[in-house]
Order: C-alpha cells, then sequence, then structure tokens
C-alpha cells in the first residue's frame, strides 16, 4: 500500500481545524466553568457573609435593646407608687396590682397594673411622662383612657419592665 501524504496546505488546514475544534469544544468550555466555579464560590462566600451578618443582627434584636440603668434595688412596683406620690395622684388611684409574665431565655416581664380615677388630663399626662421611662426600660404596656363619672378621667394601665433575671 502506498500511501501519499496529502497536500501539505490541506494537512495544514486540518491541523487548524483540529487545534481550532480542540479549542472551542475542550479549552473554552473548561475555561468557562472553571470562572464559572469562581463565580459560584465568590456568590456563596458573600451570601455566607450576608447570613452570618443576619444572624447577628437577629440576635441583637432576639436579646431586645441594651441592658437599662437600673440600680439593683429596683422594683416596679415601688417605681410606680414613687411616680405617683411625686405627681400628687397617690389619692387618685384606686388599685396597683403586680403582674410578671415569663418570656423565655432567662428573661421576665414584671408589670404593674392600676386604675385612676377622677384626674384631669395634665395630671395623666404628668403621670405618664413621670412612669415612662426609656433609659431604665419602663414603658406603658396598655393604656384605656375613659370619662370619669366623678368629672375628669379614669385611667386604667399597665406599665412593664423586661428583666433578665426573675425577681
Amino acid at each position: 500500500m502506498n500511501t501519499r501524504l496529502p497536500h501539505p496546505a490541506v494537512l495544514a488546514a486540518g491541523v487548524a481545524a483540529l487545534l481550532l475544534g480542540i479549542y472551542m469544544w475542550v479549552v473554552t468550555p473548561l475555561a468557562d466553568g472553571l470562572t464559572a466555579r469562581e463565580n459560584r464560590l465568590a456568590a456563596a462566600l458573600r451570601a455566607e457573609a450576608d447570613a452570618a451578618r443576619l444572624a447577628a443582627a437577629i440576635d441583637r434584636a432576639q436579646k431586645g435593646p441594651a441592658a437599662p440603668a437600673r440600680p439593683e434595688t429596683f422594683t416596679i412596683f415601688s417605681f410606680v407608687e414613687n411616680a405617683a406620690t411625686r405627681e400628687g395622684i397617690k389619692d387618685h388611684v384606686e388599685f396597683m396590682r403586680p403582674a410578671s409574665k415569663d418570656l423565655g431565655d432567662g428573661r421576665r416581664e414584671m408589670a404593674v397594673d392600676l386604675r385612676l380615677s377622677g384626674l384631669g388630663m395634665q395630671q395623666v399626662l404628668a403621670f405618664l411622662q413621670r412612669v415612662e421611662a426609656p433609659d431604665m426600660g419602663v414603658r406603658v404596656r396598655q393604656l384605656i383612657l375613659q370619662a370619669s363619672q366623678k368629672g375628669g378621667l379614669d385611667a386604667d394601665m399597665s406599665v412593664a419592665v423586661v428583666t433578665d433575671k426573675p425577681r
């Protein structure tokens, strides 16, 4: 068998076509695959960092605001009673009832439910301003105002504070 090599130009064109095919169907897909993997890895690392940042934000939100500056001997009942005395409305207090609720995670909400009767609007506002103390973590959880039969306003309210340890 006598085989002759094809013309050098045809041979060169065949080799060029073979190299072009290898480049198009092997090298380029591999390079694109590596680039795509690198892009997916970078996106996954960004998503992981975002998830860690979000988890930290959720943890901070669940723990609530920073611990308020309250004296160690603080009780919500005496705080509300002192506020009523300072505002001169202690005679208008029909009742004060302590309440507590376990919030889980070692936190407890201590509250005082009280009814004030026959107050003027200025007295109610002054008492609310005295009792609402965000720096100590004290808040008015519920407030219901009604016209009093004695004249003025009747106020049913609940004043609460969240503590980290049971009292």
